[in-house]
């Protein structure tokens, strides 16, 4: 029935273009705040897009997590209710294990790695194409957001001092395993969550690209910012597919366009921010240490036999990308 009634609305929607009648309105979640990086990269997106199709393809914004939580935005998409999500595409993982690979550890070097994996036509847009093809969501763009570092109440130098560390991770089976391996105690919670739980203890740590950090005033809450880098995590623009593949081939071919445009602007725009962060994490009092990433590196090299055979050869084209 839901299948159905997509592909009636987009018939619909084809007819309402072609006739110039009221606007196509697509409803775009994020839990960033408004004038955070990615909500702007949103609002690109939703501005573009008008102009290029005459104000007949409105995206509306909503922020900071209004419309429920990163999982909860994503499940609407299947009922219509959002149709558009700002997300990691890890969050993916439930429907799919493969789609963990963009939060496997150590994977994506860099941003110059990024770049390449993420090209026209690259590993990425393949890999994309795959996660489509088994849960039905279009991804479209990819913005680099930065290395994922920890937050924490107590110092970390070594994998051994994680031993018995509450650890907050997204709800995805990926970061379980990484930090299960590494010896810390995972515990899966909302993002929205995460500061009154370390403000009370429910948890000692948690991580996320330092855009998040300060966003969040995780500094406030625990004393110390752990560089591990574990990840360099990246954000996209999630759709329902079969919705998606029903609006007018037009209305396709621009949405995918500006949505490159809008994670490319962000990918870039962020580089500027990322060399400031860490200065000011330290004049909020956050004390920085830089643990021996090799150590965790090598703890961690066994996690990929976790995994099927097919996982583990997309690992190795994510690693092979620029390699000649």
């Amino acid at each position: 029935m839901i299948r159905a009634s997509f592909a009636a609305v987009a018939a619909l929607v084809a007819l309402t273009i072609s006739a110039q009648a009221e606007p196509l309105r697509l409803q775009a979640a994020i839990i960033a705040p408004p004038d955070n990086l990615w909500s702007k990269v949103g609002d690109r997106y939703a501005q573009a897009v008008k102009e290029r199709t005459n104000g007949q393809v409105i995206i509306d914004m909503s922020y900071s997590g209004t419309l429920g939580t990163a999982a909860e935005t994503i499940e609407a998409l299947k009922f219509g209710t959002t149709n558009i999500v700002i997300q990691e595409v890890g969050q993916l993982d439930g429907y799919d294990n493969l789609a963990g690979l963009a939060s496997f550890p150590y994977l994506i070097r860099d941003y110059d790695h990024f770049k390449v994996v993420m090209k026209k036509d690259g590993v990425g847009q393949a890999f994309h194409d795959e996660i489509e093809r088994r849960t039905g969501f279009k991804l479209i763009g990819a913005g680099f957001r930065g290395a994922r570092h920890m937050a924490s109440r107590r110092p970390i130098e070594t994998p051994e001092d994680l031993a018995g560390l509450k650890l907050r991770v997204p709800n995805q089976q990926i970061f379980r395993a990484t930090w299960e391996m590494l010896g810390a105690s995972p515990t899966p919670m909302p993002s929205l969550e995460v500061y009154s739980a370390l403000q009370q203890g429910v948890i000692d740590a948690c991580e996320n690209p330092l855009e998040a950090h300060l966003r969040s005033k995780y500094y406030e809450a625990v004393p110390y910012v752990i560089m591990t880098g574990h990840v360099n995590s990246y954000y996209t623009f999630i759709f329902d597919s079969e919705f998606f593949n029903n609006l007018p081939k037009e209305t396709q071919a621009i949405l995918i366009e500006e949505g490159e445009k809008a994670m490319e602007w962000g990918s870039e725009e962020i580089q500027k921010l990322l060399a400031k962060y860490e200065e000011e994490l330290e004049k909020h009092g956050a004390k920085i240490i830089r643990p021996d990433v090799s150590a965790f590196r090598k703890k961690l090299e066994p996690l990929k036999e976790q995994y099927p055979a097919d996982f583990r050869e997309w690992i190795v084209r994510f690693q092979q990308a620029g390699e000649g």
